[in-house]
């Protein structure tokens, strides 16, 4: 509620004036009373009411100057000044140093004090909204953060403008959703804006946050009571409005309360809650797991397997490799945050090796399923391999060769035997070479060799294998047998390729 200051030193005009509204009905609460100016000014500096409705005239310190020192000390309560007939020359005063109105005390009844009221918290919730905008910096460092680590928080809370200071006195409600592509509105989150002040809006990566912002609540007495610095609404802090999880589309909202201060700990723990719906079961997470949860994500050898089998190009190694990192991932119970960052940091590094244009996998972002991103990335990496294939592999319009070309091109290291191929394609020996012939112009020996030389080309390029290495990882047995093919085939022997082509 918007708090008020009561300042008359008469105190039973000061009781009238109390009892004249019931201000909690109208939004506001009196938080303290003082019977002159110097009390006023310490009321002022310990609660800095939003409004002082104070008489002119006092013993000591009057209105004028205490409306005087307010604002030296920084502080834009707006005062409503209390005059008898006699003091107009005050009022002008008063109106001069930036009072919102002043009042005749024998003339105040509640519809005029109720006027006024209603336009200064009309007022006073446009400057509290205007200052808000100034909290999305921080929204974005923080969100930064988050990103950039994959889903630990180190913020710290530095210095914000004044002009935020009131939101250290406010509840915040903070609902995350995971809604893909585009920015989702607080209805689609089931989220009623009419119970609170404002409802502040941040989209980055697929995920839309929520910053609900509303007045701390009273005590017994109508006191607002400072914000409850890390209240939460249940053993977790996380009460849940969902949609049905039957629907692998459907949006899922996560709410917890927080305060300005607790802000990036407790966003944190609100991508976590969307554990369940992104893996599609049942996640605990306690608040000790979430601040520990993030360690560097220990996919470094797996992403060394991966790089092996994409430049091998074996789309099937690559496939069992993603699914290890998608499950060791689950295991450790991952935000969204840093599954969808590994998998465009994944999706970068192939893209790289096979030389593709780089692209903002918008896709990625949009997911809202553990599962349902494996899949696309696996889509994405087999495509990517499909089309390296077909750089310097011709595939025929028989579905039989077909399968035998790609056999060989995932399995090219190792010994392959005609019988083997015949057999994967169901044939005998004579038929597969009779038509693998026909449609490639090559024996199936031959293109296998074609095979090998062209890897033993990219690897004399990219890798620093010798060549007796390069031999053997292409399945060449013997190296001086691998340097006589590729001379005959190339036309210059490996090392004289490798010069010609780094330097």
């Amino acid at each position: 509620m918007w708090t008020i200051l009561l300042v008359e030193d008469e105190v039973f005009v000061r009781e009238a004036i109390k009892e004249l509204l019931n201000w909690e009905s109208h939004g506001f609460c009196v938080v303290a009373e003082a019977g002159n100016g110097n009390e006023a000014l310490q009321a002022i500096l310990h609660w800095k009411p939003d409004v002082v409705i104070s008489d002119i005239v006092m013993p000591g310190m009057d209105g004028i100057e205490l409306l005087r020192e307010t604002r030296k000390a920084g502080i834009r309560s707006r005062f409503i000044m209390l005059t008898a007939m006699n003091q107009f020359d005050y009022a002008r005063d008063a109106l001069q140093y930036g009072a919102f109105n002043y009042l005749l005390k024998l003339s105040l009844d509640d519809d005029i004090l109720l006027e006024n009221l209603s336009r200064i918290k009309e007022e006073l919730h446009t400057e509290l909204k205007t200052s808000g905008e100034n909290l999305y910096p921080l929204y974005h460092r923080i969100w930064s953060e988050i990103v950039e680590t994959g889903g630990s928080v180190s913020f710290v809370m530095d210095e914000l403008p004044h002009s935020v200071d009131r939101y250290y006195y406010l509840q915040l409600d903070i609902a995350v959703m995971l809604g893909g592509i585009g920015l989702a509105n607080p209805d689609e989150a089931g989220i009623d804006s009419g119970q609170y002040l404002f409802v502040q809006t941040f989209y980055d990566t697929g995920q839309t946050t929520f910053f609900c912002w509303s007045f701390a609540k009273s005590d017994k007495q109508g006191n607002p009571e400072q914000a409850n610095i890390g209240s939460i609404s249940n053993s977790n802090g996380i009460s849940s409005n969902s949609n049905s999880k039957d629907n692998n589309d459907s949006n899922s909202q996560r709410m917890l309360k927080s305060t300005l201060t607790e802000l990036p700990n407790d966003w944190l723990r609100g991508i976590y809650s969307l554990n369940e719906e992104w893996y599609e079961c049942d996640i605990e997470i306690t608040l000790e797991e979430v601040s520990a949860q993030h360690v560097s994500s220990t996919v470094e050898q797996l992403e060394l397997e991966l790089i092996r089998y994409f430049e091998e190009r074996n789309e099937t190694r690559c496939v069992e490799v993603l699914h290890q990192i998608w499950d060791m991932m689950r295991a450790k119970s991952c935000s969204h945050v840093e599954v969808k960052r590994t998998a465009v940091h994944l999706l970068n590094l192939v893209t790289r090796l096979g030389e593709a244009l780089g692209r903002k996998w918008r896709e990625v972002y949009a997911a809202v399923r553990h599962e349902a991103l494996l899949q696309y990335v696996v889509m994405e990496i087999r495509s990517l391999i499909r089309k390296l294939h077909e750089e310097y592999a011709c595939y025929t319009d028989h579905p039989e060769v077909n399968r035998v070309i790609q056999y060989m091109l995932e399995n090219y290291k190792n010994n392959i035997k005609v019988s083997d191929l015949a057999k994967l394609a169901a044939f005998n020996v004579d038929y597969l070479s009779t038509v693998f012939g026909k449609k490639t112009g090559l024996t199936p020996i031959a293109y296998l060799r074609n095979i090998r030389v062209e890897q033993a080309k990219r690897l004399l390029m990219q890798s620093k294998l010798s060549v007796e290495e390069i031999a053997s990882e292409t399945g060449f047995t013997d190296d001086a047998y691998f340097i006589k093919v590729f001379k005959r085939l190339v036309g210059q022997t490996p090392s004289s390729f490798r010069r010609e082509h780094n330097t």
